[in-house]
């Protein structure tokens, strides 16, 4: 009796044993599945602007070129901004690895970019606006707040590209004249070395 008691309190113990062991892997397995689908989620929430913004601008540009009128103006409208937006940035943060005065320059973009947005908001609804009437009345004005936004981001990027040039220039310049005064060192200690050797 002694002999089957003991033999059952094993056994027993040996599916304690590998319930415990199937419970700490089921365990893990559901840590690592909630760990990876939060990195998935966390993810797909930093790309999904990016993604519905390219969705948005290939929309504006196709609507910029199917759309008669002033509706698809205001789509074209859209697609210029952005497009003068997106060329400054890419200029200012290039620059901005060699040349941190563009910081300030940077900062105005930023400024001027939350204002675009709103410009953006309000093309938006009248590329889309059904009322040929009231698409006509807003987009004069429209045309002009995106003109001047276009002309302050133009500003920003031809400043940060003349800068670019000039600074570019004269360190050709400095280099230029260290190249030079290397190139008569070498020559002085040949000539040095020659008259060191004699005839």
């Amino acid at each position: 009796m002694s002999l089957a008691s003991d033999g059952a309190q094993a056994v027993v113990l040996f599916l304690g044993a590998g319930v415990a062991a199937l419970m700490t892997v089921v365990g893990l397995v559901l840590i690592v599945a909630v760990m990876v689908r939060r990195a998935v989620r966390r993810r797909i929430d930093r790309h999904a602007p990016r993604l519905r913004g390219l969705v948005d601008d290939a929309a504006s540009r196709a609507r910029a070129y199917t759309r008669p009128g002033n509706a698809g103006e205001a789509a074209r409208l859209r697609v210029s901004v952005r497009k003068s937006l997106e060329h400054t940035r890419r200029v200012l943060d290039a620059g901005y690895t060699r040349d941190s005065q563009l910081g300030e320059a940077r900062q105005l973009l930023a400024r001027l970019e939350g204002f675009a947005a709103g410009l953006d908001t309000d093309l938006r609804m009248l590329e889309r606006e059904p009322d040929a009437t009231r698409v006509d009345r807003e987009l004069p004005g429209l045309r002009e707040r995106a003109e001047r936004v276009q002309h302050a981001a133009g500003s920003l990027r031809w400043a940060a590209q003349d800068r670019e040039r000039v600074l570019a220039h004269d360190e050709l310049d400095r280099l230029g004249r260290e190249v030079e005064m290397e190139a008569a060192a070498l020559r002085e200690t040949t000539q040095a070395a020659k008259d060191a050797l004699g005839p």
